[in-house]
Order: C-alpha cells, then sequence, then structure tokens
C-alpha cells in the first residue's frame, strides 16, 4: 500500500442542520467552536503521523464556520505533527449562504486549497424543495467571491432527484452551474429512506417526517435518467467522469477523495470522524460533541469502536471502493494484492447473467458498465465474501 497519508478534519457545526443530512451535525452551537478547535488540536497532537501527509480534508457539518485563523491553527498542527508533508491539497467545505460567506481570501491565506462549496442547485424552486438555508443568487454570489478572492480550485455539490424536479428543471440546473465554470462537480442523488445502521447519526423527528413526506414522491426511474442526463451535459462542458458522483477538468480531480478509493491511509480527528491504516484496521471517534469533548478534556482519545478488516472483507473493499471509479479494477494490482485474479477468484458472482449486464470485464481489469453506474450496489454483491455454513 502507498506511504501516502491523508488527514480529516469533522467540523460538526452548522448553523441550520438540513433535514435531508446524514452526517453528524449540531446546529446553534457556535460558541463551541473554539473550544472544538482546541480539541481538534489536542488529538491531533496525539495521533500517530505515518507517511507522508499528502491531503487535508475540512468535513462537516459547515468548515467554513471557522474562522480563517482556527483553520490555519489545524493545518499548521498537522504540518508540525507530520515529519513528511506534501500537501497537494487542502480542501474546506463551504455553504453558499450569505449570513456564512467566510473570508475566503483569509481561508486561503490559512493554506485552504480548494474549496467544495454545498451549491445543491442553482435553481429556486430545488432550493425551497430541500429546505436550504440560500436561495440560487447567493450560491452564484459565494462562488464568484471565492473567485475573486483568488480561489482557483472550486468543487460544486449538486443534487438530482428531488421530487418534483423534471429533467428539465435538472438541465437548466446543470447548465447554470456549467456557467459558472467551476473545477470539479458533484452530483448526488437525494436519498431519503435508509435502513437504521446507515445513520450517522439518529434524525430529528421533524426531520423524520419531512423525509418520508418527500420519498413518497420520488422516482427512481426519472432519478436515472437525471444521472444520465449529468454524464451528457458534463461530457459536453469538458468535465471527465471519473467516479460515480465526480466530474472534473483535467488535473482537478479529488486527491483526498481518490485515497480512499484507493484505500490508502488516513487519519480522522474530531466528532464521529473515521480513520483507516492502509491495512486491516478501521477506528472511530465518539458521534456525539458532547462526549467527543469530554474524552478531550479527560486526556483521552474518543474512540468509540474499531474493527480489523480480513482478507475476504478487503478484497470485496477493494472491488466496492475501485468500482467506484469509472476506470475499475485493474486485474493485475488486484492479483497482486490478494494473490489471485478478481476473474476467478469472484467467478460465480460474476457469472449472474443480471451482474454480467452490471460489470464490464477486460483483458485488464473490470469496470461498471453504464447501467452497473445507476446499480452500482447491486452491483457489489458479487464480490461479498461467502457466508459461512
Amino acid at each position: 500500500m502507498s506511504a501516502s497519508h491523508h488527514l480529516y478534519v469533522h467540523v460538526p457545526f452548522c448553523r441550520l442542520v438540513c433535514a435531508y443530512c446524514d452526517f453528524v451535525t449540531v446546529g446553534g452551537r457556535s460558541a463551541d467552536i473554539g473550544r472544538y478547535t482546541d480539541a481538534l488540536l489536542r488529538e491531533l497532537a496525539v495521533r500517530p503521523a505515518p507517511g507522508e501527509l499528502r491531503t487535508i480534508y475540512f468535513g462537516g457539518g459547515t468548515p467554513s464556520l471557522l474562522s480563517p485563523e482556527q483553520v490555519g491553527r489545524i493545518v499548521e498542527g498537522a504540518r508540525d505533527r507530520w515529519r513528511s508533508v506534501a500537501l497537494d491539497e487542502v480542501t474546506l467545505e463551504a455553504n453558499p449562504s450569505r449570513r456564512e460567506a467566510p473570508d475566503w481570501a483569509g481561508l486561503r491565506a490559512a493554506g485552504v486549497t480548494r474549496i467544495s462549496l454545498g451549491v445543491q442547485s442553482l435553481r429556486d424552486p430545488d432550493l425551497v424543495a430541500l429546505a436550504r438555508g440560500h436561495d440560487a443568487s447567493e450560491a452564484t454570489d459565494a462562488f464568484t467571491a471565492a473567485r475573486a478572492a483568488g480561489v482557483d480550485n472550486i468543487s460544486i455539490d449538486l443534487i438530482y432527484g428531488i421530487p418534483g424536479q423534471s429533467p428539465a428543471d435538472w438541465r437548466e440546473g446543470l447548465e447554470l452551474a456549467v456557467a459558472l465554470g467551476p473545477d470539479h462537480v458533484s452530483c448526488y442523488a437525494l436519498q431519503l429512506v435508509l435502513e437504521p445502521d446507515e445513520w450517522a447519526a439518529p434524525p430529528r423527528p421533524g426531520a423524520l417526517r419531512w423525509r418520508r413526506r418527500l420519498a413518497a414522491r420520488q422516482d427512481d426511474g426519472l432519478a436515472a435518467g437525471q444521472y444520465a442526463l449529468a454524464e451528457d451535459v458534463l461530457a459536453a462542458a469538458g468535465y471527465r467522469h471519473y467516479e460515480l458522483s465526480s466530474w472534473a477538468r483535467p488535473g482537478r480531480e479529488a486527491a483526498h477523495n481518490a485515497a480512499y478509493w484507493a484505500r490508502h491511509a488516513y487519519t480522522g480527528i474530531g466528532a464521529g470522524a473515521h480513520s483507516y491504516d492502509g491495512a486491516a484496521t478501521r477506528s472511530w471517534n465518539a458521534r456525539d460533541l458532547d462526549t467527543y469533548l469530554a474524552a478531550i478534556d479527560g486526556g483521552t482519545r474518543p474512540m468509540a469502536g474499531t474493527e480489523s478488516l480480513d482478507e475476504p472483507t478487503r478484497a470485496f473493499e477493494a472491488m466496492a471502493l475501485g468500482l467506484r471509479r469509472i476506470d475499475g479494477v485493474e486485474r493485475g494490482a488486484f492479483a497482486a494484492e490478494f494473490g489471485d485474479d478478481p476473474l476467478h477468484r469472484f467467478a460465480a458472482g460474476l457469472a449472474d447473467d443480471r451482474v454480467g449486464r452490471l460489470v464490464e470485464v477486460t483483458d485488464v481489469r473490470l469496470r461498471l458498465t453504464p447501467a452497473g453506474r445507476l446499480l452500482a450496489s447491486e452491483a457489489c454483491l458479487a464480490f461479498l465474501p461467502a457466508v459461512p455454513a
């Protein structure tokens, strides 16, 4: 595995918690941001710092609620912690609301090189349906302000599958997004129904009612058509589809996210953050903010759990994460790590006719077909470890 290392910093604070959000977030606790920043630095100081640090990603929540000074302290803390640092990318997620407008130039000076802007849509009807805290003009203004401040690598998130959103509406939103000129575009299907073990944090009762109400109006077939439309519109605009939900201009692929898909080692700090040693051990922090802070104040790591991945599970994850990339999984690379060609190891699953329509096999690689990109979870069932009798 690669000696590169990657740092994820979870910032759970939000001015408003979106009803569709599945991440570890808290609303109305901005007074705790300073204390939380100190806690992040204290956690960072006691975590191992292996390999060469290549990327930092501030995710949330709304990391742009941190001041540039607070962001800068964390970036410098990471630089000080790692003996070997060759930062290719420092990403920070931001909301486009005017009430949350950050100091873009200050964030640049603090070390941020890439902004991921939670636009979600450039159409006001979509934003109203999602109960977002900004309108389309605010999203445009935020993008323009970040560019004017010299941020030359901006990604925007878009959501499709919104009840009431027609194919023409989605095309209009895509074209408005392309007109802004982002360097990277992520398109996510609105996911409203989750299994109990898929929640990062239990939803509020009002949010759960909202999700159930909208879910009754969702049309999976319409969402599939919208995904295909995104492929066409973004390709025509010069964006390369390199991962299931990600499109980028040449050289602007998300380096931090690519490390996840390649199963490189990463450290996660903050409430609910996960870590992976790049080999066989995964661990995660307590999700609850107060539990996290209390652990740090008590001088202990706020770890909530750990797991060791056996060889069949690692092989499955190599396929499931690798197939997220449009280029797929190289058979030779898999064989070098696991001692067997995936075509042989997973022969039984791949023999299923339905799987054959979802996964393309070439002399060099396995990759999802266009239909498989719509049914990736189903395609990955072919690579699940066998359950002992």
